[in-house]
């Protein structure tokens, strides 16, 4: 047991003592929690927000079509803030400088379909991401509910379209009955830094135990290290659990490390059964750490285990749901995530953390974890090699 506990320590001191491990041990997942959780604020519940529309808009309120279209955004979340050149805040029609998402209609768009003329509707953003994305999408979808209107009035009611009167197929829709009934309890997927904490650091955790943990044990192989280690007392068994107890406590730290800053930084709750979270992320750990001893044993050259680890990770993380919620992602790549070690605790974590579940409904994703842990120690026991 000392031989071990010397080894992992010992391990964990040489790793450290690397400032490009640190810089990605403690300040890029900051960085990553950031500029992740700050672009995909839109990817689910934030979706339906109220936005504020700033709207230029001179001619007749009562105008059958900007009331029909305004109806559509507002229906759409938009809060609508509206100006012409009567107004004294704004008296030119293209500076919004107070708003970063900008509308402009022409003045009375009804006499303009009447005379069969286009209608030209201008929209600005500032800004990206999927949110604005999916304003955009929003804003659309209220402008070709208003032409299918029109279409629709043209086609079926010509004596109301004369006139473009919509109150007609207003009270058509009103009169389509919709039976609501509670289907189970309600599941808010997570956004924003609440999907992007959690999954960034699982990312991170199995970057930093496949590169940093993989490339020290294969330089330690080519520089001949390993083979003044066997010469000591030491079985091969002790390197091995030493040697990945090592990784574990590397991975270990930028886990607390996270955790910690998740709900300092970015008010992250980890739930009520948070003990659970820490217990999963551990297991994590582990598993990866088993699987960077793998990696380490059975590379040939640092490229090629820097390459493994870089794009394995990523590859990994992308389909496991770290990067986004994998339920806001087609159905095929919900089942395909079941099957990668990423998608189990990212399950798991949105399980325990967001949707209400227990320890029993994640006890199959820790036991997947143990045995991949196990299958890639004995894996590993079998390819290690004392020299390159």
């Amino acid at each position: 047991m000392k031989n071990i506990q010397f080894i992992a320590v010992g391990d964990l001191l040489v790793t450290l003592k690397d400032k490009i491990v640190l810089l990605w041990l403690f300040i890029m997942p900051i960085v990553f929690f950031a500029f992740i959780g700050s672009t995909t604020g839109g990817l689910s519940g934030g979706q339906n927000n109220v936005k504020t529309l700033a709207v230029w808009y001179a001619g007749d309120i009562q105008d059958p079509v900007y009331e029909q279209l305004s109806n559509y955004l507002q229906d759409n979340n938009f809060a609508l803030r509206v100006f012409n050149n009567q107004q004294s805040l704004y008296k030119d029609q293209w500076t919004f400088d107070d708003y970063n998402r900008q509308l402009w209609v022409p003045d009375n768009p009804a006499q303009s379909l009447l005379n069969n003329q286009t209608v030209e509707i201008t929209y600005r953003f500032s800004g990206g991401g999927m949110d604005s994305d999916y304003q955009v999408f929003k804003l659309y979808q209220s402008v070709y509910k208003t032409l299918a209107d029109t279409i629709v009035l043209r086609s079926n009611y010509p004596q109301q379209a004369s006139v473009l009167d919509f109150s007609i197929l207003d009270e058509q829709i009103k009169a389509i009955g919709l039976d609501v009934s509670l289907a189970g309890e309600p599941r808010v997927i997570p956004n924003g830094y609440k999907q992007a904490v959690p999954g960034i650091l699982v990312m991170f955790v199995m970057m930093i135990a496949l590169t940093s943990g993989a490339i020290t044990l294969l330089l330690e192989r080519q520089s001949g290290a390993l083979e003044r280690l066997a010469a000591t007392p030491v079985k091969r068994s002790q390197l091995i659990i030493g040697k990945c107890l090592g990784k574990w406590l590397l991975t270990s730290c930028q886990l607390v490390y996270g955790m910690i800053m998740g709900s300092l930084l970015f008010s992250i709750s980890w739930g009520p059964y948070w003990h659970w979270v820490f217990i999963l992320l551990f297991m994590w750990a582990g598993a990866c750490a088993a699987l960077a001893i793998l990696l380490g044993s059975w590379g040939r050259s640092e490229s090629q285990v820097s390459g493994i680890a870089v794009i394995g990770s990523l590859l990994l993380a992308a389909l496991g749901g770290c990067w986004w919620p994998i339920e806001v992602a087609p159905v095929w790549m919900q089942q395909l995530a079941l099957f990668l070690p990423t998608g189990w605790v990212m399950d798991a974590l949105h399980r325990l953390m967001y949707f209400g579940d227990n320890l029993g409904d994640v006890s199959n994703h820790l036991i997947g974890l143990f045995v991949l842990m196990l299958l890639a120690l004995t894996w590993a026991y079998q390819k290690f090699k004392f020299s390159a």
